[in-house]
């Protein structure tokens, strides 16, 4: 029987820069037999994570879930996802509805000036507790593992990959890729 598993993340999760069919999600399939649901996607905040895994959770016994930078932030409006990140410089998300891509950009410009640590901190740290322990509650494998080291109760993996793993804009390379699915797919055999 193949198992289903969902998968959420940034762009680290989600394999930027490389092939699809070299990404976290598409090891999970081949490497490791499941069924994936990839929800992943470059610019994710954890907000976005906790409330797309929270919407799938009935559908899925298995979660990895790739917990991104804190100061990130994430709406969705009229079925658009629009993210928010520190770099980013609202430079617009390309949408369909050209409004909405000015309104964006337009938020971006304030946003920045009144959200971020420690508040974001505490938020993050907050929605990832909630989250893995709400999945548990409910008889959910989950292995969540983070970039950044946090304050929180659940248990994470904190994965280091080093220059040779990663791509020259520091996202995952293939090599670094295999070595995250091997660590995460250990601890799911466990």
């Amino acid at each position: 029987m193949i198992k289903s598993l969902y998968l959420d993340g940034c762009s680290l999760t989600y394999g930027t820069g490389l092939d699809r069919n070299h990404s976290l999600g598409s090891l999970f399939t081949t490497l490791g037999g499941y069924n994936v649901d990839d929800k992943s996607r470059p610019g994710k905040s954890n907000i976005a994570i906790a409330v797309d895994t929270y919407q799938n959770y009935k559908n899925f016994d298995t979660f990895v879930l790739g917990f991104t930078f804190a100061d990130r932030f994430g709406i969705q409006y009229q079925n658009q996802d629009l993210d928010f990140f520190p770099g980013f410089h609202g430079q617009g998300l390309g949408l369909d509805n050209n409004q909405l891509d000015i309104a964006h950009k337009e938020v971006y410009k304030y946003f920045y000036s009144v959200y971020g640590p420690p508040y974001s901190d505490n938020l993050s740290n907050m929605l990832i507790d909630t989250l893995v322990s709400f999945l548990i509650s409910m008889d959910k494998k989950v292995v969540g593992f983070s970039w950044t080291e946090r304050q929180v109760e659940c248990e994470l993996v904190y994965p280091y990959m080093g220059p040779r793993q990663r791509l020259d804009d520091g996202h995952l390379n293939k090599e670094g890729t295999i070595t995250l699915f091997n660590l995460l797919q250990g601890i799911l055999n466990e």
